[in-house]
């Protein structure tokens, strides 16, 4: 999923082009959502003690483990 890259179609035609830039697309935006979880998690864990959700905390690091199990 993450760092897929789909082939580029010089000089195909247009629908060709039109579907690969699409899926370009789509792996950005689920990039840019993993980024935003990821960024979540950091968030967290930088919070001191007294102000952090430790609930909230271990279902993002769970999120976050479970991701690459």
């Amino acid at each position: 999923m993450f760092g897929r890259r789909t082939t580029q179609v010089p000089g195909g035609d247009l629908a060709a082009r039109v579907t690969a830039l699409e899926e370009a697309v789509q792996d950005n935006r689920a990039l840019n959502v993993r980024l935003a979880e990821l960024t979540d998690v950091v968030t967290e864990l930088l919070l001191p003690v007294a102000a952090r959700d430790e609930k909230k905390l271990e279902e993002l690091l769970e999120k976050y483990r479970g991701d690459f199990s």
